[in-house]
């Protein structure tokens, strides 16, 4: 069985803290399902879907399943919707009862009670990204720096099988860097065509973050302080 519920009901004490310590002392809690913020009308609050079971299978006995799919939707202008992949995405990880990093995580009744009896998605599966790395050598000197291009996370989360050559060179052993036909976020698009949209959005992140080096920015201040005082002078002001 299937209940919507607003997602205050997973960690408010007093009378619905004791409902949910009886529920899982009983072992009747399959799964917790976070579920995107405005999906239903007359409301911008995210709900879950608490997945109760008289009859779990003995391999799931014991344990709760979390599943975090806060990210996964299409936004809408009055409301936001769940796409075909992520209510399949959500089905499969239910039926595996599978854990996937930074989206769902299998919990041991036992870590629950420890926690208070608390129901709280995030606090089992949190879709949190690491802290994002600031190179200050890239910030100076610009060039993107390549531990990050090849981090755990940028790698298997959000490039995946991305061939970074289609649009970095390698400058050294330590710094990529945009190849000289990328001067813009839209020469990015053209040269990744049909690719997922994370990969674009962090690319341009890059070329927000590391392309123009603050030695540059600071040599374009000077010429424009320049151009200024040229103005001022024409003016007659010296």
């Amino acid at each position: 069985m299937g209940v919507v519920m607003p997602h205050g009901v997973l960690f408010r004490g007093s009378s619905e803290k004791e409902i949910r310590k009886g529920i899982l002392n009983d072992d009747l809690l399959e799964a917790v399902i976070g579920l995107p913020s405005a999906l239903f009308y007359g409301t911008g609050i995210p709900a879950c879907l608490l997945i109760v079971n008289k009859n779990k299978p003995a391999e799931r006995k014991g344990k709760v399943l979390f599943i975090n799919s806060e990210l996964e939707f299409e936004e809408g202008k009055n409301q936001n919707k769940l796409r075909q992949q992520d209510i399949e995405k959500i089905v499969q990880t239910f039926d595996d009862y599978a854990e996937i990093k930074r989206y769902s995580k299998v919990v041991p009744l036992a870590e629950i009670a420890e926690n208070d009896y608390n129901l709280n998605i995030r606090r089992y599966a949190d879709t949190s990204p690491p802290p994002e790395i600031y190179d200050v050598r890239a910030i100076l000197h610009g060039g993107i720096p390549v531990r990050e291009v090849e981090s755990e996370y940028i790698r298997e989360e959000i490039l995946e099988d991305f061939d970074v050559s289609t649009v970095f060179v390698k400058r050294d052993d330590q710094y990529f860097e945009f190849k000289p036909e990328i001067d813009s976020k839209e020469a990015i698009r053209e040269a990744v065509g049909d690719v997922d949209s994370k990969v674009i959005t962090q690319l341009e992140r890059w070329w927000d973050k590391y392309r123009v080096s603050l030695k540059e920015l600071d040599a374009q201040v000077a010429e424009a302080e320049e151009v200024m005082k040229g103005y001022l002078v024409e003016l007659g002001y010296e």
